[in-house]
């Protein structure tokens, strides 16, 4: 299998990096990178994948991502049909947080700002009127230059520090084994999730192609996530489902064959077990915040 992971890298150490972007699709492939990340979509839709943590993102979605961080933003299969006036357009800002470290930690006023960063380890999205605030801050970061570009960082960054706006996204399992002499391995097989998951993907094949016996795979990403194998494979699904059940493009019957399960009872009981109400409630609900 190729490598999984694409180590990007800023022009300068400690400098700020500003990627403006209209593309017919986002297709960078699944890769962490040293410097933070922060990413605002200011058109396109698809599937967000952080970690071990996966949803849906449409116009306006902002994240944070912290250093070595594994994260990919997919566009709908439908931008890559050439339609016209259908593409992406994102905003990427990748800075080292090193430029928070050394003298500005100890500053009072920095506090904030250090336990953000510390939060972004496990990935960080924006909501309700702070993505509204932080939409307008990026656009004016994009326009800076010099030390007004820093500014308006420290004042993004401040301004996310205090919201309560926000969502943690991978689990802190991910982020212990992430850490581990032993990732690679693991996200190996969590990459082949995220790849294969509307196939039939056995615990045969995963678990040979990382090496294991299917007992030993058992146990090993138990062991590493305190969750089964399974249970992530399902969660991965079932956000695949909520991002097909907003476009509301094919009945559930559908959605839940695209979303890689092979009966609608199986589903029907997964979707409640990990979003706590049915496929058709989750609609409705989602439906007014959209």
């Amino acid at each position: 299998m190729d490598e999984f992971y694409e180590k990007l890298s800023t022009e300068s150490e400690y400098g700020i990096n500003i990627l403006d972007t209209d593309c017919p699709y986002l297709e960078v492939p699944w890769h962490f990178h040293p410097e933070v990340e922060i990413i605002y979509i200011e058109k396109g839709s698809g599937s967000r994948f952080v970690g071990d943590h996966s949803e849906l993102f449409r116009q306006g979605d902002i994240g944070l991502i912290g250093p070595n961080l594994p994260h990919v933003w997919r566009s709908d299969p439908i931008y890559r049909e050439n339609i016209p006036g259908l593409t992406a357009h994102v905003q990427v800002v990748h800075f080292h947080d090193a430029i928070f470290k050394g003298p500005l930690a100890v500053l009072p006023e920095m506090q904030g700002i250090k336990q953000l960063l510390f939060e972004s380890q496990y990935g960080i999205k924006f909501f309700g009127t702070a993505r509204e605030s932080i939409e307008i801050q990026m656009k004016e970061l994009n326009k800076a230059s010099g030390i007004d570009k820093l500014l308006r960082l420290i004042k993004i960054l401040d301004f996310m520090s205090k919201t309560d706006e926000k969502q943690l996204l991978a689990s802190t399992g991910y982020s212990k084994i992430r850490k581990s002499t032993d990732f690679d391995r693991f996200d190996k097989a969590h990459r082949y999730m995220i790849d294969n998951f509307q196939k039939n993907i056995n615990l045969e094949s995963i678990s040979a192609l990382i090496g294991m016996t299917p007992t030993s795979f058992c146990r090993y990403f138990k062991k590493h996530t305190s969750k089964s194998f399974h249970t992530v494979l399902n969660e991965i699904r079932i956000g695949h489902a909520c991002k097909l059940l907003i476009e509301n493009k094919i009945n559930i019957s559908g959605i839940c064959y695209e979303s890689g399960f092979s009966n609608i009872s199986n589903f029907n009981e997964q979707f409640k077990k990990i979003k706590g109400t049915t496929p058709s409630l989750y609609l409705k609900t989602r439906q007014k915040l959209y």
